[in-house]
């Protein structure tokens, strides 16, 4: 297997630096040539990763937390793609994942080998297209769409790490990954009239994976147990999508007119259940005495428990209908300068759950009745702007929003990003699962870090029969694992609320589910401006309000607001140097305002600043530098008033947190996604907490925390700082 990736990896790097070196038009006007003779092409990517990070603290000078200080990964995922042509219309298209773990070259077991996409594609004539298997889906922000992260001029260094991370989940910008049917009907009628298109798929988006005995595969709080929202990612039924898409694009397809209507579905049928340790919600080992469990040498009955794997969701019965209209006025008026586009768009949702009703005066039997939810959603768009060839360019983008609490759509709003542990995550394996409340979470690990098969080590060193369950987390079981915070997961409602509740603020404060966001209303403008190519400026404005609020009685209202600027400067051009050289920086400025009934508010602040450069000193071989840095002050915010947030490991008040990260290295280029990038880097967090006053639970406070002093003493403000110094070496090639 090594053999075989370093033999593919050194002929992609090769044939690329070839491509790009010499005369790439004829060789790929060559490749085309053979490729329609033989009728395969072969394409992909590779992935290689080594890397060591180190925890590191002042605040447990005697040990306490026991466990391992480093952590190393090193894997290699491969992805080949084949296109094969049997005939001119048909086409099937398999990308094989070959990976493997550096670490355990010589335990065959670790390798992996899996068909990670399959499909067969072809058409009928110049008019019909057809998919089955997988394929991937993008209409509009309201209807199909996967809402990600924008970082404003991110650094090189960072960019291409949470690429790669992003490529490991198979991600295409916005698109939704999904499982089924496409079929798609192109007729032009005539220019006027324009070109009528006419699509419908019918596809699974999620589906129910076998789980370990915590859950914790596919689980966002596996063992614990929250009232009325969902704790499995997968459900607990298979999740189908029925739809369809018609547009018509009249006066030389310059105007739009469509509609989507689809209907998303679990499949009762399909109700997937698990076996529990009956200790395993909540339960410490110590605090029972073995005997309780055996009789004898046989374990007493019920040790196991029968149960559904997330008995609090769904099943989901949704229908959603979208209408739009939009026009190309620069388009009509042929003025190829002029931007000036706009789009309105109109979608309603009509969500149906089972709910208990009142019951029975003489039987008191309590029925289950089913009530329907209808919510709207209204999205406006308008691109505005001018160039002048070889010299500038100017615009403008305005998205506003108005979308009631109600409106659902969870193929829409189910973001790609959920922040996630990943380095160093033995030292606090018991809380991994609270994400962005852990103790040692930093906003950097979730955006930029991922493994493909992390294998953990176990809590407890035993060798008698009660080590295997003793020995696992809160968080997962002691067993290889993927950690990565980024993924084409269709959640259920109950889950978007919980997923809202443990969103980062310093990415998703605004809008957690994009523009399908539930409960907004307002506005976002997005400035930019170039000059020659050489120089390239933008500017963020947003405003949001909340249109009802989710508290009544206690909360009054919650506003939101977004604003920043960056600029990016290719100096090699300014310069007329031969070699590439680019600046980039940034800043951004998010907060949350909310106003109590009793007069009382509260604000969240958070600042997100990037700084980077590249540059290269020898043919392909250049340095990158990237510096980011986050401060949150969290105000009097509101997971401290009872009734408003549920505990999900916010036990003690975060107050202030400052997060820094900065990173330097060497890169060889091939092209814009195939470089070798060896670099260090370190990231440091400082995070204060309220201690004033401390229950009976800390799990977002460090193991190491002494409850008896409270911190700070009098002031009762414990403040946690850590670091985490990150060498990697890199390689990635797509080809």
């Amino acid at each position: 297997m090594k053999r075989i990736l370093i033999a593919l990896l050194t002929a992609s790097v090769a044939a690329s630096a070839s491509a790009v070196a010499d005369n790439q038009k004829a060789l790929q006007a060559k490749a085309d040539s053979a490729n329609a003779k033989r009728g395969v092409e072969i394409g992909g990517s590779i992935r290689a990763v080594a890397q060591l990070s180190s925890f590191s603290t002042d605040q447990d000078p005697t040990g306490i937390n026991k466990y391992p200080d480093v952590e190393r990964n090193e894997f290699v995922t491969a992805d080949l793609s084949f296109g094969f042509r049997p005939y001119e219309t048909v086409r099937a298209n398999v990308i094989m994942r070959l990976g493997g773990g550096m670490q355990e070259y010589f335990a065959a077991a670790a390798k992996t080998l899996e068909a990670k996409w399959l499909n067969v594609e072809g058409n009928i004539g110049k008019n019909f297209y057809w998919t089955v298997g997988d394929f991937r889906q993008e209409l509009t922000p309201l209807t199909i769409y996967n809402p990600g992260i924008d970082i404003m001029y991110e650094p090189t260094v960072f960019a291409r790490k949470r690429h790669m991370a992003e490529k490991e989940q198979l991600l295409e910008g916005n698109k939704r990954n999904l499982q089924g049917a496409n079929l798609q009907f192109r007729q032009e009628i005539d220019p006027m009239v324009g070109e009528i298109r006419a699509e419908a798929f019918f596809a699974r988006v999620n589906r129910v994976s076998v789980l370990d005995f915590s859950g914790a595969e596919g689980n966002i709080l596996p063992n614990d147990s929250l009232a009325g929202y969902a704790t499995s990612l997968a459900a607990n039924t298979d999740k189908w999508l029925v739809g369809g898409n018609i547009e018509l694009l009249p006066m030389q397809k310059n105007i739009i007119v469509g509609v989507t209507p689809m209907f998303i579905f679990d499949n009762e049928n399909s109700k997937t259940y698990t076996y529990r340790h009956f200790m395993s919600r909540g339960s410490k080992p110590d605090e029972f005495n073995p005997d309780e469990l055996y009789d004898g040498d046989e374990p007493k009955s019920g040790l196991y428990v029968r149960q559904e794997i997330n008995p609090e969701v769904g099943p989901q019965n949704t229908l959603v209908l979208s209408a739009r209209a939009g026009a190309d006025v620069a388009g009509i008026m042929q003025n190829k300068n002029l931007t000036l586009d706009l789009v309105a768009e109109y979608a309603m949702s009509i969500n149906k759950k089972k709910v208990l009703g009142a019951a029975d005066p003489v039987s008191g039997v309590v029925p289950v009745v089913e009530e329907s939810e209808n919510g709207s959603a209204i999205l406006v768009n308008l691109n505005a702007g001018y160039k002048v060839d070889d010299s500038w360019s100017a615009g403008i983008t305005l998205d506003v929003v108005r979308n009631d609490e109600k409106w659902f759509n969870n193929l829409a709003q189910s973001p790609s990003f959920f922040a996630q542990r990943v380095l160093n995550s033995d030292k606090d394996g018991n809380t991994v699962k609270y994400g962005v409340n852990s103790p040692l979470y930093s906003t950097f690990d979730a955006l930029y870090h991922y493994s493909p098969k992390f294998s953990p080590v176990p809590r407890i060193l035993q060798t008698n029969d009660d080590a295997f369950w003793k020995g696992q987390t809160e968080s997962y079981n002691i067993a290889p694992y993927n950690k990565n915070s980024w993924g084409s997961n269709v959640y259920a409602k109950e889950q978007l609320a919980l997923i809202n509740m443990m969103m980062d603020p310093a990415l998703q404060l605004v809008l957690p589910n994009g523009l399908a966001t539930a409960n907004r209303m307002g506005i976002r403008a997005l400035i930019k401006g170039d000059w020659q190519e050489k120089v390239e400026a933008q500017a963020l404005v947003s405003v949001f309000n909340q249109v009802k609020s989710e508290f009544e009685g206690i909360v009054d209202k919650v506003s939101y607001m977004e604003f920043g600027g960056g600029a990016k400067a290719d100096i090699a051009k300014i310069a007329g140097l031969s070699k590439p050289a680019e600046f980039a920086a940034s800043y951004k400025h998010s907060e949350s305002t909310t106003n109590m009934v009793s007069g009382l508010s509260g604000t969240l602040k958070s600042d997100f600043i990037n700084v980077g450069g590249s540059f290269q000193f020898l043919p392909r071989v250049g340095f990158t530098a990237g510096f980011q840095m986050i401060n949150t002050d969290y105000g009097s915010i509101l997971g401290s008033i009872e009734g408003i947030n549920p505990n999900v490991g916010l036990d003690v008040p975060l107050v202030k947190s400052k997060q820094m990260q900065w990173m330097v290295g060497f890169d060889y280029t091939v092209a814009d996604n195939a470089w070798l990038a060896i670099n260090f880097g370190m990231i440091n967090v400082t995070n204060d907490y309220n201690t004033a006053t401390l229950g009976a639970t800390t799990r977002n406070l460090p193991d190491y925390f002494n409850k008896t002093v409270k911190g700070d003493g009098a002031t009762g403000v414990y403040q946690h700082k850590f670091s985490q110094s990150v060498f990697e070496a890199s390689i990635n090639v797509e080809f």
